[in-house]
């Protein structure tokens, strides 16, 4: 089973203007001895319903790609979505279904992450 990795918009621009990664036409190369490319499609992550009111559709939390929030007729705009009558904050990134791990991948990001952490 492939396993789904999310990244944040923000967390792609960093990587870039720290040039770890080149990213273009939703191709993310990580800049190691051994670059791999990475496809990787529009997502969004569910943060939280807007007014902080209760998630009847179980969402927040949840990564959708821009295709599956089409199909489920979810409206879109920004940093924001309504489905149904429920509004909800998004996080706007991209997701890359990997067959195997990457421990460079992995690495890149613990090490992105305890920088910012710390």
């Amino acid at each position: 089973m492939a396993e789904k990795l999310f990244f944040s918009q923000d967390i792609i621009n960093a990587w870039c203007d720290d040039a770890k990664v080149t990213f273009e036409n939703n191709i993310l190369t990580i800049r190691t001895d051994r670059p791999r490319p990475y496809q990787l499609e529009p997502a969004y992550r569910f943060l939280r319903v807007s007014g902080d009111d209760p998630d009847p559709h179980g969402l927040v939390g949840q990564i959708k790609t821009a295709e599956e929030l089409a199909t489920l007729g979810a409206d879109v705009y920004l940093n924001s979505c309504i489905y149904g009558d429920v509004p909800y904050d998004l996080e706007q990134g991209y997701v890359a279904e990997l067959a195997e791990k990457d421990e460079s991948l992995e690495e890149l990001l613990t090490q992105y992450l305890l920088k910012v952490m710390l």
